[in-house]
C-alpha cells in the first residue's frame, strides 16, 4: 500500500499528516519554532512526520512520497529550494516579523534525501493545485487562486499544470507593484505593492485604530460607518484592478479567492471586485469568473497531498472527499 505524507509550514504552525488512497489516516499539528539553529525547522517537520507515521501505526519508510506547502518566496542554494520567507526568516524581509537572524532556510537539501519522492511549494501555489483537482477550480485549465487574509498570495494553473518558474516563486502576485509612488510598507521590504494596500493588516493599518482588526472594520462598514466603507471599497477597487492586471498577462477563464478577509466578507467583496473588474478590457476580461474556495477550510490538509497523490488517486478522492473526515488533529506543545 502506498502513503503519502503532506506537511504545511506556516509562521504559526506546522501540521503534518499520512494519508493511503481512502483516507487521511493522522493529522498533527505544533507551533513553528523560530528559535534556535538556521536547520530547527526542517528538523522539527521531521520529527512531525514520524511523529505523525507513529500516529497513523506504519513506520516513516513506508511512505512513498512527501509533500510541503510552505510561505514563500524560494531561493536556491545549491540546487536545493531554500525558504525565504521574512515570517519564518528573521533577517530577511522590511521588517523582522520572526525573532531570530536567519537567512533562508534550506529545508529541501536536509528532508529530500530522506524520502524516495518530494515535493515542496508556496502555500497559494499548492492551495491553486488543490482547488483546481478537487475544489472551485475543477473542470478549468487556465485558473488563478487568490488567498486574500492578513497576507495576499496567488498560485497559477496554466494548461492544466501549475506554473512554477524558476525557483517555484511564479505567481507570487501579493507583491506586485500597484503605486508609482512609494507607497505603504509590504513585510517582504517593498513599498507599495498589493499586499501592502489589501491585506486585512493593511486594512487595521489604514483604520488608525489601536487594536483594530479587519474584522472589526468589515462589521462597522456593515453597520453604515463611512469610514469603515471608504477603506474596504478602497481595497476592493485596487484587488480588482490587480486581478484584471493579472487576467490580461494570463488569459485566464478564472479566479478562485479564498482566506479569511474574502471569505468571511464574500457578500460584500465579490460584487465590488467583479464591479472594478467588469471595467478591464472586454476583449481579455469578458467570461472571466469570480469563485469562492470550496475547500478553504481543508487546504492545510489538502494542498500539500495536491503536490504528490497519484494521478489514479484523483478520481476516488474527488468522488469521496476524505478531507471532509479527517481525523481530529493532535496538538503538541511547542
Amino acid at each position: 500500500m502506498i502513503f503519502l505524507a503532506a506537511v504545511d509550514i506556516g509562521g504559526t504552525k506546522i501540521t503534518a499528516s499520512i494519508c493511503n488512497e481512502d483516507s487521511i489516516l493522522s493529522k498533527i499539528y505544533q507551533p513553528t519554532c523560530l528559535t534556535g539553529d538556521p536547520l530547527t525547522v526542517p528538523k522539527q517537520v521531521a520529527e512531525l512526520v514520524e511523529r505523525a507515521c507513529r500516529e497513523a501505526g506504519i513506520g516513516k519508510d513506508s511512505i512513498h512520497a512527501l509533500g510541503i506547502s510552505s510561505a514563500g518566496p524560494f531561493v536556491r542554494i545549491n540546487g536545493f529550494k531554500a525558504m525565504a520567507s521574512p515570517n519564518l526568516c528573521g533577517n530577511l524581509g522590511g521588517r523582522q516579523v520572526a525573532p531570530n537572524n536567519w537567512g533562508p532556510i534550506e529545508i529541501e537539501a536536509f528532508l529530500k534525501p530522506g524520502f524516495r519522492q518530494f515535493s515542496m511549494g508556496n502555500d497559494a501555489a499548492t492551495a491553486a493545485v488543490a482547488e483546481h483537482r478537487f475544489g472551485a477550480g475543477r473542470g478549468f485549465r487556465h485558473l488563478a487562486y487568490i488567498t486574500w487574509s492578513t497576507g495576499i498570495g496567488m498560485g497559477i494553473i496554466h494548461k492544466g499544470r501549475l506554473l512554477g518558474g524558476k525557483n517555484g516563486n511564479a505567481g507570487h502576485g501579493g507583491h506586485l507593484y500597484i503605486s508609482t509612488e512609494d507607497g505603504p510598507l509590504c513585510g517582504c521590504g517593498q513599498y507599495g505593492d498589493l499586499e501592502a494596500f489589501t491585506s486585512g493588516t493593511a486594512l487595521a493599518r489604514d483604520y488608525g485604530e489601536e487594536g483594530i482588526t479587519a474584522r472589526d472594520i468589515f462589521s462597522r462598514y456593515r453597520k453604515g460607518e463611512e469610514k469603515a466603507e471608504g477603506i474596504i471599497r478602497k481595497a476592493a477597487r485596487i484587488m480588482g484592478r490587480a486581478l484584471a492586471a493579472v487576467n490580461n498577462l494570463l488569459d485566464l477563464e478564472l479566479f478562485v479567492i479564498g482566506g479569511s478577509v474574502f471569505m468571511h466578507n464574500q457578500d460584500l467583496l465579490k460584487p465590488l471586485l467583479m464591479e472594478t473588474f467588469g471595467l478591464s478590457f472586454p476583449a481579455l476580461s469578458g467570461g472571466v469568473e469570480i469563485k469562492a474556495s470550496e475547500l478553504d477550510n481543508y487546504l492545510g490538509d489538502i494542498a500539500a497531498l495536491s503536490l504528490v497523490m497519484p494521478e489514479n488517486w484523483i478520481v476516488h478522492w474527488q468522488k469521496n472527499r476524505p478531507w471532509e473526515k479527517a481525523p481530529e488533529a493532535v496538538i503538541l506543545s511547542g
